[in-house]
């Protein structure tokens, strides 16, 4: 990129002591349009180039976090099919007692989980508002799946 812009640079430099030098007013307006019209598309290519890695960026935190998030989901489901388990097969108020300190602890993980899928959400919900990265629209609707199933879980 910095090599191409590099390019640009020195053409504008050429073009500047150049274009006086054109006898014609006409091919000097020409050339000079000409060389604008280049630096201006090559200034847009260049912001939607580094646009597009931010997105891409942006895309790959967010892919990442959606992984933790979700290895952290899977191991809340787990937990709590085995206290609820515990629970099912409880016989004694002792058991119970030793399971509702559990219990707390899984119902904050949930908690936690639940409203970084919040937050993850949202920000799928504006990069895929801000962009054109079909990916981010799919996450959001995993994302919500994940979510749907969490309060459809914690309702048992």
């Amino acid at each position: 990129m910095q090599t191409h812009h590099a390019k640009i640079d020195r053409l504008q430099t050429i073009s500047s002591s150049l274009i006086p030098q054109l006898t014609d007013p006409n091919e000097r307006e020409r050339v000079r349009r000409h060389v604008s019209e280049l630096t201006r598309r090559w200034t847009e290519l260049e912001q939607d180039l580094t646009t597009k890695q931010e997105e891409t960026n942006e895309m790959n935190s967010i892919n990442q976090q959606y992984i933790e998030i979700n290895s952290t989901c899977e191991r809340w489901l787990r937990q709590t099919k085995d206290i609820t388990h515990e629970l099912a097969n409880g016989k004694n108020v002792e058991i119970y007692n030793q399971l509702i300190p559990k219990a707390k602890t899984i119902l904050m993980d949930y908690q936690t989980n639940f409203e970084q899928l919040q937050r993850l959400r949202n920000r799928l919900n504006r990069l895929a508002q801000t962009s054109k990265i079909s990916e981010a629209t799919q996450k959001v609707v995993l994302v919500n799946k994940v979510i749907v199933i969490s309060l459809s879980i914690i309702t048992f």
